[in-house]
């Protein structure tokens, strides 16, 4: 985007918001305004740390005044929030009034929650920083994200999970002010304490910036001809089409759930499924931390959900054919402190996965003590954090 297209763009969401600003005084002071915490994740799901952290605030703490945004057409997700109640329609003009109302904003990720762009928001309408933003996270930052996360996003309080993530995001790089970084564990871990296995394990990679057009652009999907032409999808076809390993599966009637990431899922039709063991697992139909909780083992890439695997204690293999593309290294090393091997051939993957098998799906010692090294913070009470992290900060 060229200067001048920028600076056009940002004008129109300044004329916007004055617009709907004048729309919202005259709600204020009505009782559905009042204290509000306006609570999303990507606007169009109920899977993650905000949908948990919501769930949370509405059985323990009624006495909070929290709404929760989601498009009502992703019915699955918008069913799991309804029985909660306080559900406001994500992009519509009940949305654009809640955000100026609201006094805490609160999301697993930054950019959807706002209707405009919020640094713009902020300097025009909130010079004096009344309203706060609770950056609840989506993960484990492993790389150095400092370009995408820092103090320019206005972020007044950061959710870290382990001593190791908490350390790196409070270096000076971040520029963050002290206490806004803070270390209380993600809400969905509160639900992974306790788990049923099924007979199936779980490959779950992360995503590849350049061969695709980011949700976040809203500028529509990608091409299909350069997703398919990638060596990212090469090897994941490849993989879910070995014969030794489908071999494997049908022999030991073991099911292998393939979940493309979200920005990936546009593409899932392009893979081809030749066994009945493979399931490519659409979005809308499964539910991540229940595929999680319920899989013997995961093989992932490059992907935080590692972290979430591991702490259940269950053996996970990092397979790196493809590099990522997208982030700078951080304090994490996948060989020092991973979780399981790193793996660069799909040989070698499988051998891995058939011993894993053989051994009945036990995660080695040593990756077991790195689990216990990794996570110093681990019950059920990463949401009673949150919350008092929060009450602290609006006083």
């Amino acid at each position: 985007m060229g200067y001048l297209e920028k600076i056009s763009r940002l004008s129109r969401q300044a004329l916007e918001m004055t617009k709907y600003r004048k729309i919202a005084e005259k709600h204020r002071g009505k009782d559905k305004y009042k204290n509000m915490w306006l609570i999303s994740e990507r606007g169009i799901e109920a899977k993650d740390n905000g949908y948990v952290f919501f769930k949370y605030l509405r059985e323990n703490h009624p006495e909070i005044n929290a709404w929760f945004l989601i498009d009502s057409s992703h019915k699955k997700d918008y069913d799991k929030v309804k029985d909660l109640g306080n559900i406001i329609e994500y992009g519509s003009l009940e949305h654009k009034i809640a955000f100026f109302l609201s006094d805490v904003l609160i999301s697993s990720h930054t950019g959807f929650l706002e209707p405009w762009n919020y640094k713009l928001f902020k300097l025009i309408f909130d010079r004096d920083n009344k309203k706060k933003f609770v950056f609840l996270q989506h993960g484990v930052i492993l790389s150095d994200l400092s370009k995408y996360y820092n103090s320019s996003n206005k972020i007044d309080l950061f959710i870290t999970t382990t001593k190791a993530e908490y350390e790196s995001i409070c270096q000076k790089n971040y520029g963050f002010d002290k206490g806004v970084v803070v270390q209380t564990g993600l809400a969905r871990y509160d639900n992974l304490n306790e788990f049923n296995l099924k007979k199936q394990i779980l490959l779950m990679p992360s995503w590849r910036m350049n061969i695709i057009t980011p949700s976040y652009k809203k500028k529509g999907k990608g091409s299909d001809k350069v997703f398919s032409s990638s060596d990212y999808f090469k090897a994941l076809n490849s993989l879910i089409n070995n014969r030794t390993l489908i071999d494997l599966l049908e022999s030991n009637g073991i099911d292998m759930i393939f979940y493309p990431h979200f920005e990936m899922q546009p593409y899932n039709h392009l893979y081809d499924i030749n066994s009945d063991r493979i399931v490519i697992a659409d979005r809308e139909e499964y539910d991540v931390q229940t595929l999680l909780k319920e899989s013997l083992m995961m093989i992932t890439d490059i992907s935080s959900v590692a972290f979430d695997f591991a702490y259940m204690k269950k053996p996970l293999v990092y397979y790196q054919k493809v590099p990522d593309d997208k982030y700078n290294k951080g304090y994490f090393d996948y060989i020092e402190d991973g979780f399981g091997e790193v793996i660069l051939d799909e040989e070698n993957l499988i051998n891995t996965i058939e011993s894993y098998f053989n051994n009945g799906f036990e995660m080695k010692d040593k990756y077991v003590k790195r689990v216990d090294e990794s996570f110093n913070i681990r019950d059920n009470n990463n949401s009673q954090r949150i919350f008092n992290a929060i009450i602290d900060l609006i006083g």
